[in-house]
This record gives structure tokens, sequence and C-alpha cells, in this order.
């Protein structure tokens, strides 16, 4: 079952990164595409290569195929997103909150 086997990849992936001490969520930034196909096996891989690549300050991992997708600037994260788990750079500031989000 494909559903089971992608469930499974994302929570293997996901509790290998509790200890890593690298920012990681589940789901994907949208938008702001940077690079492609960044050779990585892991979720730890492909965070190491968006930190070692200053134009990154995001980045996506597909726990099934194990594609790492590098982000500059997003428009967005989509939590529903239940194949990807993404994270952001130590070089990432959030915008500070406007007057309407308060």
């Amino acid at each position: 079952d494909h559903d089971a086997h992608m469930h499974a990849s994302r929570e293997r992936h996901l509790s290998s990164m509790a200890t890593s001490g690298v920012h990681y969520e589940r789901g994907v930034w949208t938008y702001g595409d940077y690079k492609h196909g960044v050779e990585a096996e892991t979720p730890h891989a492909c965070a190491a290569a968006c930190a070692a690549d200053d134009g990154c300050l995001h980045w996506n991992f597909h726990v099934v195929q194990h594609r790492c997708d590098l982000k500059g600037d997003s428009s967005g994260h989509n939590s529903d997103a239940p194949d990807w788990i993404s994270g952001n750079s130590i070089r990432y500031k959030a915008p500070a909150p406007t007057r309407s989000d308060l």
C-alpha cells in the first residue's frame, strides 16, 4: 500500500530528525524555487546542503523519493503535504508580524 509506505517513511525520517538540532517540520515550502534535485538521501543531508549554500533559506525533502529541493525566499508553507519534510536554514529570519497579524 503506497499510503502506508509513505506514512511509515515520513515517521521514520521525522524521528531521525528529533535529536538533530536542525529546524524541521512536516510539510513543504511553496514557491521560492532555488535548486531542485539536490543529492541527499536523508533530511539531514538536505538540511546540510541548505546550510552550506548561502542562497538557501528553506529545504524540502520528499520522504519516499528522497528528493531534496532548496528554496530561496518562499511565500508560504503547506503543512498538509504528508509526503514532505521541510525546514529553515539558520540564516532564515521570520518576518516580523504585521499589525493585521496581531
